[in-house]
């Protein structure tokens, strides 16, 4: 699909010249360059995750457990929006300069947003294997959320550290070495939400393919059946209707002739 193939193109380019811009000293022309593969890439996950809602929304009925999904769908929403308007914030820093302080800070808001994300997009993997299964992409997901929260708390202690150390030049040195330390755990989160979310592209194809109905389980069965029965009541009742119309049609063509 065209817009995985663009994700899967600009998400990793935006950064690995995001990871460049800190270890060395890029033009300040290309600022602008970066900005646009930041909005593009933002651009791009947005949609994959808003495609992602839209589904989950509309077959978390057909899961195991319909109110769960559903409401870690909604949570994963406004965690999302959230991450984004972190995001927009750290954008703003990032072209005019600020304090590396104040960036660490708001990398820790998105990347905290990006991580509850990820989990609960997990607990919605876990019960939508109703719909597919696929044991890998389920253990990948876990295992995204669960090492992001982990490197989550580090980022978090590092970075609290370095705002707290005295600014002579030996805290100065440590706080430097702690910032270093959190803008490594935030970009391995940011890699890891990008592999999360890039990994939406099988979900795609099934929602694209249709689900086959014996890939449904057992669990979802009497609620299937309900459906189909009242569907093939409403189709026989068409079929009724269309069975008479076309006899009444039969007898006065007869009474014409």
């Amino acid at each position: 699909m065209l817009l995985f193939k663009c994700g899967f193109l600009l998400i990793p380019l935006t950064i690995v010249i995001s990871v460049c811009s800190q270890v060395t000293n890029l033009p300040k022309s290309l600022d602008a360059v970066l900005a646009v593969l930041y909005l593009a890439s933002v651009a791009i996950a947005g949609k994959i995750m808003y495609d992602r809602f839209q589904h989950i929304n509309i077959l978390g009925s057909l899961t195991t457990n319909p109110g769960v999904t559903c409401f870690s769908n909604k949570i994963a929403s406004v965690s999302a929006c959230s991450m984004f308007l972190g995001f927009l914030v750290h954008l703003f820093l990032f072209l005019f300069k600020v304090d590396k302080f104040s960036i660490a800070a708001i990398n820790i808001f998105v990347c905290a947003f990006g991580t509850l994300y990820m989990w609960m997009q997990g607990i919605v993997t876990l019960y939508a294997t109703t719909l597919f299964y696929d044991k890998n992409l389920t253990a990948l997901r876990q295992c995204l959320s669960n090492v992001s929260c982990l490197v989550l708390v580090t980022m978090a202690t590092f970075g609290t550290i370095a705002s707290i150390l005295p600014t002579n030049p030996n805290g100065a040195t440590v706080a430097y070495i702690c910032l270093i330390i959190a803008s490594l755990c935030s970009y391995s989160v940011a890699i890891m939400f990008s592999i999360f979310i890039l990994s939406y592209e099988k979900d795609y194809k099934y929602f694209a393919e249709g689900l086959p109905s014996d890939l449904l389980l057992d669990d979802g069965c009497e609620y299937n059946d309900a459906i189909v029965c009242e569907a093939d009541g409403l189709f026989r009742a068409q079929e009724l209707r269309s069975h008479r119309l076309l006899i009444q049609g039969t007898n006065n063509t007869r009474k014409h002739s």
